[in-house]
């Protein structure tokens, strides 16, 4: 029925009434009250596997192991992994660039080192956006001023950064964070400096993924430990595993500097170095790290 005359109309307090009761019936309608199951439940543990994976910057002088012909592979692995969440390192704007456009599976947080955006290498935080929503993100830089963009530290031959993310499962309304960093390769004080930044920084972190640029037992590794963390491969009893080997499965090189951490009050349920080969070659010099870890309620 049409409303002709404003007469006809119904008393004010009446017809706003009305109104808000319209705008309620279309937000419950079209779903857009909330994009956590209204049957949440954050007081649960949520299983989830994360990886940790140095993927070799773009060197046009790579050879053989250019990235031209290493991308659709490392895009791949990336794509079936099964991880929830990834902590990559040494990653060009052009690199990222390459493997989103592989797959649609994730979303992302990062940016270049050099200038806070596009610039320099990124360790950028990849999650699987149909479990997963973004809460907030962020980096900072491994230096005395971690908030000066581009800044470097100590004897760092480089600017070093560490990126965060927090993260919503869908399903249960839970929120836990998950920070991804890359140590100096030459700065000796650079490393164990950064290790002092980090350990408060992730006090409180559920996941801490990186290359550490550090081997168990030195002074880096102790103060990351003393800092609260569990070293997962420590934890499977893997010590010996090394996840920088080059990309000759020949070469020789075996060292354990790439890391998951964990919170102890998290549970391991399951670690491993992942070393594919094809053509008688790995997808980078370094190891992708995988752990499967069950996320405890915060107060058990």
């Amino acid at each position: 029925m049409t409303l002709s005359s404003p007469s006809r109309l119904p008393s004010r307090p009446g017809y706003l009434m009305i109104q808000v009761l319209v705008v309620l019936l279309l937000l419950v309608s079209t779903g857009c009250s909330t994009d956590t199951d209204p049957g949440a439940n954050t007081d649960v543990p949520i299983d989830v596997t994360a990886m940790t994976f140095n993927i070799r910057y773009a060197n046009p002088g790579d050879g053989v192991d250019v990235w031209e012909n290493r991308r659709d592979w490392v895009a791949a692995l990336l794509d079936s992994s099964g991880a929830d969440v990834i902590g990559l390192q040494e990653v060009l704007h052009r690199q990222l660039q390459d493997i989103l456009s592989r797959t649609d599976r994730f979303g992302w947080v990062g940016v270049g080192r050099d200038d806070g955006a596009q610039a320099g290498e990124f360790s950028p935080i990849l999650f699987d956006s149909s479990r997963f929503s973004l809460v907030s993100s962020g980096t900072r830089w491994l230096s005395e001023t971690p908030d000066s963009t581009g800044s470097r530290g100590w004897d760092a031959a480089l600017p070093r950064i560490a990126t965060f993310v927090t993260l919503q499962d869908r399903s249960t309304g839970r929120t836990w964070t998950v920070w991804n960093t890359h140590f100096d390769h030459r700065g000796e004080q650079a490393r164990s400096k950064s290790a002092e930044l980090v350990r408060t920084w992730m006090r409180d972190a559920d996941l801490a993924l990186g290359d550490f640029n550090v081997l168990p037992e030195s002074d880096p590794w102790n103060q990351l430990i003393l800092g609260g963390l569990i070293d997962a491969g420590r934890m499977a009893g893997m010590d010996s595993v090394g996840t920088f080997r080059s990309f000759d499965p020949d070469a020789g090189i075996s060292n354990r500097i790439d890391y998951v951490f964990l919170h102890p009050r998290h549970e391991l349920r399951a670690y491993r170095v992942l070393a594919p080969i094809r053509n008688g070659r790995y997808p980078s010099d370094h190891m992708p790290v995988v752990a499967d870890v069950r996320i405890q309620p915060v107060d058990r």
